[in-house]
């Protein structure tokens, strides 16, 4: 199937099963009470995140189960000052569609999780309210604008009070270009005294705003509207700078009032600067504390909330997992070495080395080491370089040391010669200071069947003995049977799970019983017939 295919495939199943998209206006409706915003869903939301943010650092995320009850209560602690909410309605994800998503995601299907989220997503709502002495602002309160009224001259004010809906008609109509040789001022509160100092154009009133009204008529043109929108008209609204996307009735551009210098630069080279004027690479933010970059999804697309942070200060570079209790499941402290972590194309990992040839390399000037600690039982082991060797050390108390160094294996409380309680000689010759104990215990085996003797006597006298010499050991002779013939007869080895290629002494045990048997049976006959050849004995003297 080909992608387009597949593309319009997954829209159908998407648009069958999912919520449509709608615009941030259609999605809810906003009630502001003096201590309290609450939200009515005009969609069906399978739940809703409400987030708040305002002077002072202030920030409040809260989660709810049910979208009917997204509310946010105004506390003590906010100080006065303009706020800014956001309320994100999570959609309703069919099963089919969560599982096609689900997949997705896991395969890192990108594309398709994409178009399947693109019918589910729900626009979030975003505004303003501002809080005085411990309330929200009465958002009912009419701004007025100075009185209008028509002379034979134009325009002039009045006394009385009054709103745009007075002015219904041009004072003019210019049909032809025009051109003003000097600076200009429009709205309602302009003067005939005005000062510009250097503004060339200045708009003067209560309520500013600046529409690009595209009247193209044919499908062909673009015609989208946009407005340039200074401030609130509200009360209790918020000061900013906004572009606006009148058509679509969205802002996707917005600088609120008291926003630091510098907060968004774009230098001549294209470089951005979020705090600075000075941009030195691409993306360059700059804070006096933790500067950080928030990766927040907000499950407006049906898929589960989670946030990251990345961030760095001067004591390490880190990422924050937010929603799980800001957790730090990695950091980099100032001042690591080159290639403290690196992983090559192949997904071999180095440690301190650039070109890892293995899955895993640990590269050091002095003495590698990997440390195991178990923080529920207090201990500590580490796997480092002894000498030429490598060394296993339990590194809580020093002890139960196994030490690997030129071809012998020590094991004891201590690499020293001599102290040790296991001991392999490269030569293969092994020492212990202990007993030697197999694992024959009854309870340690299940399925126990018996065996019988005959049939391994018979086994193992079919089985050909030679003299050979192990590769390894050239200066020492053996006597025995080969492991394959063993195998052959016995049927032991690893393609067959009931028995271990480790049970032969258990065969040659069974084989020593079942001539031992043997003996006894042939010795009970011998004793026989000798009592019988004693009795023929004695009746011939007779």
């Amino acid at each position: 199937m080909s992608r387009v295919s597949v593309l319009s495939a997954l829209a159908l199943t998407a648009l069958l099963l999912a919520t449509p998209m709608l615009a941030a206006d259609d999605a809810a409706t906003l009630y502001k009470g003096s201590g309290r915003l609450s939200f009515e869903p005009q969609v069906t939301a399978a739940g809703a995140t409400v987030t708040v943010t305002g002077p002072g650092g202030f920030y409040s995320q809260e989660e709810f189960a049910s979208a009917a009850n997204a509310a946010f209560e105004i506390s003590t602690n906010m100080a006065d000052g303009a706020y800014t909410y956001r309320l994100v309605l999570h959609p309703r994800v069919g099963a089919a569609t969560r599982r096609a998503m689900d997949q997705a995601r896991a395969t890192g299907d990108d594309f398709t999780a994409e178009v399947l989220a693109a019918e589910l997503a729900i626009d979030p709502i975003s505004g303003s309210f501002t809080v005085r002495n411990g309330a929200i602002v009465n958002e009912a309160l009419v701004e007025s604008a100075a009185a209008i009224s028509q002379t034979d001259s134009g325009f002039e004010a009045t006394s009385d009070a009054a709103t745009f809906n007075n002015v219904n008609a041009a004072a003019q109509v210019f049909a032809t270009d025009v051109i003003v040789q000097g600076s200009e001022c429009v709205g309602f509160d302009c003067v005939a005294s005005e000062s510009f100092g250097f503004d060339t154009l200045r708009l003067k009133e209560n309520n500013l705003r600046i529409h690009f009204d595209d009247t193209s008529s044919s499908a062909s043109f673009p015609s989208n509207d946009w407005r340039i929108v200074a401030n609130d008209s509200s009360n209790g609204g918020a000061n900013y700078l906004a572009f606006e996307d009148a058509t679509a009735g969205r802002t996707p551009f917005k600088v609120e009032a008291g926003a630091i210098a510098n907060a968004l630069y774009v230098d001549s080279d294209g470089d951005v600067g979020v705090g600075t004027a000075n941009p030195v690479v691409e993306v360059h933010s700059v804070d006096g504390n933790t500067p950080t970059l928030r990766l927040e999804q907000d499950g407006s697309n049906g898929f589960t909330p989670q946030t990251w942070d990345i961030a760095g200060n001067e004591t390490n570079f880190f990422v924050r997992d937010v929603t799980n209790g800001s957790k730090l499941p990695f950091r980099i402290e100032p001042g690591a070495p080159d290639n403290s972590l690196y992983i090559d194309s192949t997904g071999n990992i180095g440690l301190g080395v650039t070109n890892p040839g293995n899955e895993l390399v640990i590269s050091a000037n002095d003495r590698p080491a990997i440390q195991l600690i178990d923080t529920t039982e207090t201990e500590k082991w580490e796997i480092k370089r002894s000498g030429s060797g490598l060394a296993f050390v339990n590194d809580t108390n020093g002890t139960n040391l196994v030490l690997f160094d030129s071809g012998i294996v020590r094991m004891g409380s201590s690499s020293t010669s001599g102290s040790e309680v296991f001991l392999l000689q490269a030569n293969g010759d092994l020492a212990i200071a202990g007993a030697l104990s197999q694992g024959s215990d009854r309870n340690s085996k299940q399925n126990i069947v018996p065996v019988t003797r005959e049939e391994i006597l018979e086994k193992v006298m079919q089985l050909p003995i030679a003299r050979w010499e192990y590769k390894l050991r050239p200066d020492v002779e053996h006597v025995g049977p080969m492991a394959q013939d063993f195998h052959a007869l016995f049927g032991l080895g690893p393609s067959d799970r009931r028995i271990s290629t480790l049970d032969t002494s258990g065969v040659a045990l069974a084989a020593v019983q079942a001539l031992h048997q043997k003996l006894e049976e042939k010795q009970l006959e011998i004793d026989t017939l000798s009592q019988r050849l004693e009795a023929l004995e004695a009746r011939l003297a007779q």
